[in-house]
């Protein structure tokens, strides 16, 4: 087998429900130049061999680990890719049938490090799509130019899912994905900071699946600290770069939004779920962190100015 452009990457864990949708959308790809690495991470359920099945075209890999998380097996679906680009799908989630041809031809026309689609909401059955509402301008721009969209997580999200990466940004940096909730959210914008060059499509070819139980897992006693604690590493890494006096706004206004929808889940968890369990312990981590303070570690400003030719 040839090295593939794209290694599509798809952990499985509980996704019985929803796993043969998933797969049926890659290979009913228009672009064929891809691999698919499945990860079982040690699912109760039938995933895992529902999964088996498709091992049949070659293209299709499966691996089995004890359950480890989801950051876990992303680095480890990492190490073992052979495509120069990653696509990352959710096994609960689904590409329309042009996601990889789209993204893989935008990447090629411009030599992007980086490709940003649009997306669309479906529920649980697949059905009632409801396209993205919010996407940057489409465009070719150098990374630089999108690192307070990326920062602020408003017209470019932090998700994993709807763009597609070129590997060694993660190899080459050492990027891994932390062991905690979240994880995605403190490593997308240290990957655009190493990036050069990132591509903006408007095509909505991402399918997501909405889940009913999504604002109760939100809420429980460990994903707000978890979510807090990735907003605080993103804040971390920024402040030490040469360029840290530039970010500082940009990082305020992301720290304001952490607070705001920490808060607003806790107060629809107790409206929709009727329990007060978690309230107090969570509230006392937004609140600790809505006083902690968003500077750049003090340092000569010679230093700083080395940096700003970086931004545009």
């Amino acid at each position: 087998m040839n090295t593939p452009m794209v290694s599509v990457i798809v952990p499985i864990y509980k996704a019985e429900k929803y796993i043969e949708r998933c797969l049926d959308s890659v290979k009913a790809q228009t672009f064929s130049d891809f691999e698919v690495i499945m990860i079982d991470d040690g699912t109760p359920d039938r995933s895992a061999a529902i999964a088996e099945k498709y091992t049949a075209d070659p293209r299709f890999r499966l691996y089995h680990q004890n359950n480890s998380g989801v950051g876990a097996v992303r680095n480890r679906a990492i190490a073992l890719a052979q495509g120069e680009y990653l696509a990352f799908l959710d096994s609960d989630d689904a590409f329309t049938p042009e996601h990889l041809e789209k993204l893989c031809s935008a990447a090629k026309s411009a030599d992007a490090d980086i490709v940003c689609c649009g997306y669309c909401c479906c529920d649980e059955e697949g059905k009632h799509m409801r396209p993205s509402l919010v996407n940057h301008r489409q465009g070719v721009y150098c990374s630089h130019q999108l690192l307070g969209a990326v920062l602020r997580d408003i017209s470019i999200r932090s998700y994993l899912w709807s763009k597609l990466w070129r590997k060694r940004l993660f190899t080459e940096n050492r990027v891994f994905f932390p062991r905690r909730n979240f994880e995605d959210s403190c490593v997308i914008p240290v990957l655009f900071y190493h990036s050069e060059t990132v591509a903006v499509i408007h095509d909505r070819t991402y399918i997501y699946t909405c889940r009913n139980n999504s604002i109760t897992g939100l809420t429980s006693e460990r994903c707000i600290g978890d979510y807090l604690t990735a907003d605080e590493a993103v804040k971390a890494f920024y402040m030490n770069t040469p360029e840290a006096v530039f970010y500082v706004n940009h990082l305020r206004f992301r720290k304001a939004k952490a607070v705001c929808v920490t808060f607003c889940w806790l107060f629809v968890r107790v409206w929709r779920a009727r329990t007060f369990e978690y309230f107090g312990a969570n509230l006392e981590k937004i609140a600790e962190y809505a006083v902690r303070p968003v500077r750049p570690d003090e340092e000569p400003e010679e230093e700083r100015a080395a940096g700003r030719h970086k931004l545009v």
